[in-house]
């Protein structure tokens, strides 16, 4: 009889760190994650180098550029909320809100 276990595909650490990522719902986490998926998708860059051929390498360059989509969206996220509370004590500080 046969487990649950068995009957998974492998998924490779680099693909779930990047899903987790993607995944992550906490904004404080994102970074740390991107930081950690982006790591493990340059390894797996460096390990296939010495591969001849490789059909992974466009999953691989196609996962960086997802991360990187993800941390400019983290980012700007980031700069619009700095600005907000700015504005925010700004009008606290004139009593105009």
């Amino acid at each position: 009889m046969s487990t649950i276990a068995n009957n998974v595909a492998y998924v490779p650490q680099w693909k779930q760190l990047c899903i987790a990522a993607l995944a992550e719902l906490n904004p404080a986490k994102v970074p740390e994650r991107i930081a950690v998926a982006r790591s493990a998708v340059l390894d797996q860059i460096e390990d296939n180098l010495s591969k001849s051929s490789s059909n992974e390498q466009p999953t691989l360059r196609n996962a960086l550029e997802a991360l990187d989509v993800l941390r400019k969206i983290v980012q700007r996220k980031v700069a619009q909320s700095e600005t907000l509370q700015r504005e925010i004590g700004e009008d606290r500080k004139t009593g105009t809100c």
